[in-house]
Order: C-alpha cells, then structure tokens, then sequence
C-alpha cells in the first residue's frame, strides 16, 4: 500500500480498446478495500481489460482473513496473509504464527504479504517512522518473525520497502530469505538495490509510479533489469497512475503499467504480458 494520490484522466479509458490474450497479471492489490458494490465493477472491468490472475495481500489478520474469503469464491483472485510495517510498528499480534499458519492452510493462499520495512511515515494515520528507532525496531522484528514463517512454509513473501532498502536487503540475506523467494512492491529504488535484489533471486514489481513523468530514474533502472524478473502490480485501490481521474485505482490499469513497462524498455506490449504471465507462474509455483 502507498500513498500517491490521484490525477485527472481515466486510465480505464485508455489501452482497453487494445485487444491482448488473458494473461495480464496483478501481483499485488488490498481488493478487501472496496464496498460491495465497486467489488462486482472492478472485477469486470479487470476480466474486460484481460486480467487473468491479481494476488489480493493482507494488511492484518482481519483483512488476511478477508481476502481469503473472496480468493475462494472468485477463481482469479489469489490470496496473501500478512502483517503490514503500519500495523506491525505498534500492535502486531502476539498469535500472529498460528493465525497466519492457519490460513495459509486455506486454498488459493499462495504467498506471505504484505510484510516488510516502512521507514518514512504511514500518511493515513499521520505516524512518522524516520524519527523513532523505536517503532523501527518492532518492524524489523516483526518482518524477521514473517520472513521466518515464510520459509518454513516455503511461500514466497510480497514485500513493502518505503525507504528501508538497504535494511530490508540486511534481514533478507541474515534470514536467509532466498529460501522462500518472493518479490519488491513497487520497487522504486537504485541500479545498487536492484542489483542485490536480484543476487537473491527476488523479483521486482512495478506499478502506477512509473507512469509519472518525473519517475526517469526509476525507468533508467528498469532498463537495466532483467525481464525475467519483472512483475507488474496496481496496488488497488491505491498508487493512482499519473492523470488518473477515478479516485481508486483497479487491477484493470495492469495493462496501462505493461504498456508503459513496453515503451521503458523498447519492446512490445505482448512481449511484457507473456513474461511477466509466466514469471507470475513460477513465483507463485502455478502449474
């Protein structure tokens, strides 16, 4: 989750004329964060766009709980449980083991997310984390204690690195996170990070941010990594794309964050799709 907000125009409107396979992917999404009724739109819109599978991450143990409840009722939505930083700072669960064990019993619960380090602020809640070593220490923990199930449970962990890189890079390889695998949200760092990143066998998923016009170092970092370890998240129903006017974001703007993956890196939108569908597969262990 992230905390950019929104622009002007509709990216629904753009590139949904543009016919493509079903293989588009979304690997990560809250879809827990919609009313009912934006539920049932979303969903379409995402079948009209050629979303084929989007990963819905909890943030705490209700919403875990909750996308594990629409992963099994809707057959393109997969589900992830976790502890989100915000959460984890201050009132991380002390039953989190058996809770999140227990779901990851249920079908369709197919990686540990959204667990990791957020080292800026939590703009909702108005809670700064860059001037407290205190609540950066509860994170820390509580990411080593998710990353340690992870593994033991060999899924792979979705990851939230809001200015924590380089500590988030530390406690994956102290942890010996490469046994579980798993992927960067919204990655937004350096040539440096990805690279280490990447030592390690993760994968990098990128969203609405790179369609900003500002974002041309993050682009010129995007030319540098591998297509075989590209994923394309929305973040739904947050990380708007640049002139979005729809106050939330959708898994259907997957296909905007692929053309414009395309145009980075000088190759065709199909190209992008069938990767990234097949990287989704083998991060994800689908058969």
């Amino acid at each position: 989750m992230k905390r950019e907000q929104a622009g002007r125009i509709n990216p629904l409107e753009k590139g949904m004329d543009m016919k493509f396979e079903k293989k588009l992917t979304d690997i990560h999404t809250h879809l827990e964060q919609y009313t009912a009724e934006e539920f049932e739109l979303v969903l379409n819109h995402a079948d009209e766009a050629g979303v084929k599978w989007m990963v819905t991450s909890g943030l705490d143990l209700q919403t875990s709980q909750a996308g594990v409840e629409i992963a099994s009722v809707h057959k393109q939505v997969l589900a992830a449980a976790g502890i989100h930083p915000w959460i984890a700072a201050d009132n991380f669960p002390d039953n989190f083991h058996d809770r999140i064990r227990s779901l990851t019993g249920k079908d369709k619960i197919v990686a540990i997310g959204e667990v990791g380090l957020d080292f800026i602020d939590n703009v909702f809640a108005g809670i700064t984390y860059h001037d407290s070593e205190q609540l950066r220490n509860a994170q820390e923990q509580a990411f080593r204690k998710q990353v340690e199930l992870a593994c033991q449970l060999k899924l792979p962990l979705i990851i939230h690195a809001r200015g924590a890189y380089s500590t988030v890079i530390s406690i994956l390889r102290e942890e010996k996170a490469h046994r579980a695998g798993g992927v960067i949200h919204n990655f937004d760092a350096n040539d440096k990070a990805a690279g280490k990143l990447l030592d390690m066998g993760f994968y990098l998923s990128f969203g609405g941010v790179i369609t900003y016009p500002e974002a041309l170092e993050l682009h010129a970092t995007i030319r540098n990594i591998p297509l075989s370890s590209v994923l394309i998240e929305t973040d739904s129903p947050y990380m708007p794309l640049y002139k979005q006017s729809t106050e939330k974001n959708e898994p259907a703007n997957a296909v905007q964050v692929a053309i414009k993956l395309a145009h980075i890196k000088k190759i065709d939108t199909d190209e992008i799709i069938d990767k990234v569908h097949s990287n989704f597969k083998t991060l994800l262990k689908i058969h």
